[in-house]
């Protein structure tokens, strides 16, 4: 299938841009993701070299369905394109040795649980957990935001301090928090510009620009700094905020890039009507909002909305469970086009174990909590202490999985211990450095 099959209109002009940079602002169910993927397979029809092409976005989720998009493309090296998020590009950045030895840093992530023995290891000097973990938001904050960026950061002494003791506990555990990982490859890139990885690529696309925080779109720019840049977003449907997203970024973006040429979509193929009508409500109040409004083409079905209250969650699940069967059972809608949206995680269990009880097939998208619970606890820690045993038998030298070994089960998980041996160790270091 040639790359402009059953192609038209905007979609049309998106995929056939020679532009150096593009901007696509798009609302939910306009085929952005369509046209970007048919821009991709137009590259490739014309010889570009797949392996200097990369598509990426924000959530694994998204990361995933365009690794099947691209895949289904149908066009010689699609399997090449380097297809992913962010993170995903910056891990197998710094896990390069030349960047290590320019960096210092070890692209070993903390898991959520294993950040709660840092916070203890730290605590002491910095007023307690809590407000250690304050800090610790701000500082990811800071870094999202590339106001470490500004000169003399952090300007706080007790900042500063923290800073220090922050970054010397993750080097001798050679580890990263996960919020560190962009923003420590945009420096190594920045810092390096004679580096391979800034030349790699000769066109940078990208899928759900709204979501990505400032340093991941000041990473893209550098990618992209010797090549060509699309990126597709919608500033209405940012829900990242508490990742701190710059939803501003895509409103914004051609001020920052002078010589962008804009296309827009705002014609919804997906919804029904009058939940096109609903979102065009709710977005008003949305002071970042992208001021064109969202329009259900004229051929969607008006859709019906119910407004039910239930006495009970459990009720509630088995309702919607059987409200979603009969719509199955109907033939009215397939299983797998059908989202269920809940604000609370155990809601979301709730409905997908109730619809496989009664063998309708169904899957979440949460974060699996199976390493969570209280490390102090050894009957609430058992997965934390067999996934922390598995680290250790993969790579005995993991610091931080002994580190959690040494302390899970125990009210004050080790940490004063913990101190005493790593300043034994670190001594012992330095004078094997002598």
């Amino acid at each position: 299938m040639s790359w402009d099959s059953d192609l038209e209109g905007t979609a049309y002009d998106i995929a056939a841009s020679d532009a150096d940079i593009v901007r696509v602002q798009a609302g939910p169910g306009t085929g952005k993701t369509f046209a970007l993927m048919r821009r991709v397979a137009r590259l490739l029809e014309e010889g570009a070299t797949p392996a200097r092409i990369l598509v990426c976005t924000f959530t694994r989720t998204a990361a995933a369905d365009l690794v099947r998009q691209v895949s289904t493309l149908g066009a010689e090296g699609a399997s090449s394109v380097r297809v992913g998020t962010l993170h995903k590009f910056c891990f197998g950045l710094l896990a390069q040795s030349s960047v290590f030895e320019l960096t210092g840093r070890t692209s070993r992530p903390l898991f959520p649980f294993e950040e709660r023995f840092l916070l203890e290891d730290l605590q002491s000097s910095f007023g307690g957990v809590r407000a250690c973990t304050r800090k610790l938001r701000a500082f990811a904050a800071a870094w999202a935001r590339l106001q470490s960026e500004t000169p003399g950061w952090p300007h706080e002494p007790d900042d500063q301090r923290f800073h220090a003791a922050l970054e010397a506990w993750l080097q001798f555990h050679s580890a990263m928090l996960i919020g560190e990982i962009v923003p420590v490859a945009l420096r190594f890139l920045q810092n390096n510009p004679e580096v391979p990885e800034r030349v790699a690529y000769e066109y940078v696309l990208v899928d759900e620009y709204q979501d990505l925080n400032r340093a991941d779109q000041k990473l893209l720019d550098i990618l992209a700094s010797n090549g060509r840049l699309a990126v597709v977003g919608d500033s209405n449907q940012s829900i990242y905020s508490f990742r701190y997203a710059h939803p501003e970024g895509i409103g914004e973006f051609g001020e920052a890039h002078p010589g962008t040429v804009d296309y827009n979509l705002y014609e919804c193929r997906r919804c029904p009507k009058q939940v096109v009508d609903m979102a065009n409500s709710l977005i008003t109040s949305n002071q970042t909002r992208w001021e064109q409004e969202l329009r259900p083409r004229e051929s969607n079905p008006s859709g019906e909305v119910h407004v039910i209250q239930w006495p009970n969650q459990d009720l509630e699940a088995r309702g919607l469970a059987l409200f979603i069967k009969q719509k199955v059972e109907d033939a009215a809608v397939e299983p797998g086009r059908i989202l269920v949206l809940t604000p609370r995680r155990q809601l979301g269990y709730g409905i997908r174990d109730a619809l496989c009880n009664i063998d309708v097939a169904a899957h979440s998208f949460f974060a699996e909590d199976a390493l969570s619970g209280n490390p102090k606890e050894s009957s609430g820690s058992e997965a934390q202490v067999a996934f922390t045993l598995l680290t250790l038998l993969a790579n005995p030298s993991d610091r931080v999985a002994l580190r959690c070994w040494c302390g899970s089960g125990h009210r004050c998980l080790r940490a004063s211990e913990w101190a005493r041996l790593r300043a034994h160790c670190q001594a012992f270091l330095k004078f094997c450095s002598l």
